[in-house]
Order: C-alpha cells, then sequence, then structure tokens
C-alpha cells in the first residue's frame, strides 16, 4: 500500500517535471522565434542603410529562419510552425504565405488547397478553429495512422527511431 503510493507520488512529480519542462521549451521558442524576427529587421535595415533598398534586400538571401526550413516536406514545415508558436498551432493564411516565401509551395493560387490537403492527409493536425489547426500530440498521430490502415507494429517502430 505505501509502495503504491510513493509510486503515485513519484509520477505526479515527474508530470510536474514534465509540464515545468514543455512550458520553458515552449517560452525558449517563442524568444527564438522573436529574435530571428528581429535580426531580420535588423539585417534588412543594415541592407538598406548601405543602399541596397529594401526590395532588392528581400529579394536577396531569405532570413535565417527560412532558411532552416530547407529540405523539409510540407508537413514537416506544419509541424515546425506548429512547434515554433509556442502553442502547437497556426493559422492556415500565415502557413501558406510563409511556405510560399520559403519556396516549399510553388502555386500562390492554390497553396491554400495543397497545404489543407497535406494537413488531413498527414493525420498530425485537428482543426482548432475556422483557418486554425492544432498538432496533434504524437500518439494521436499513432492511432490516426493505425486507423488509415497502417501496421501498428511498423507506426510504434516509426514512432521509437525518431525519439
Amino acid at each position: 500500500m505505501a509502495n503504491t503510493s510513493r509510486k503515485q507520488s513519484k509520477f505526479r512529480e515527474l508530470e510536474q517535471i514534465e509540464q515545468e519542462l514543455s512550458r520553458q521549451r515552449d517560452n525558449l521558442r517563442a524568444q527564438l522565434k522573436y529574435i530571428e524576427e528581429r535580426l531580420s529587421a535588423v539585417a534588412l535595415a543594415i541592407q538598406v542603410w548601405k543602399g541596397v533598398g529594401p526590395t532588392t534586400a528581400t529579394k536577396g538571401e531569405p532570413s535565417p529562419y527560412l532558411r532552416s526550413f530547407r529540405g523539409l516536406t510540407q508537413v514537416q514545415a506544419l509541424v515546425k510552425l506548429a512547434k515554433d508558436a509556442g502553442n502547437n498551432r497556426f493559422k492556415l493564411k500565415e502557413a501558406k504565405k510563409f511556405l510560399v516565401e520559403a519556396g516549399l509551395v510553388k502555386s500562390k493560387k492554390n497553396a491554400g488547397t495543397i497545404l489543407f490537403t497535406a494537413i488531413q492527409r498527414s493525420g498530425k493536425f485537428k482543426r482548432a478553429a475556422p483557418g486554425e489547426y492544432e498538432l496533434l500530440p504524437e500518439t494521436e498521430q499513432m492511432v490516426n495512422e493505425v486507423l488509415r490502415g497502417h501496421k501498428p507494429e511498423k507506426v510504434v517502430d516509426r514512432f521509437l527511431r525518431s525519439a
């Protein structure tokens, strides 16, 4: 009996630590995003002062944050956007603009449809509000994959390899 209560106590303690670390991680991600945006703004201001001008400066090298999306798939980029937001959510309108800017979606005209299809097929997101999507916890993502017909042992194996 005492052993069980000790285990429950340790479990609660671990949950509190996990919540605190998650909160700290989200805060740090939000701070990093803010700093990268400021860095881009300062770099643009420097280019303007040098006489390059805002139009050529923005068409040059993408911001460091945009460069971090090179080589990602559209779904991976959406997951990164959601995580970097600090609340595991993103707005489709902002994501469209961002992914077109990053070069992950070629067609501005069809970006909404392309991203909506990627979101639906991935099983990694749920609709949180009109035009806003939330990243599902990994366990729900795994359940969605199994429900879509993937073999459970392969889903679990892939999950363990990515951890």
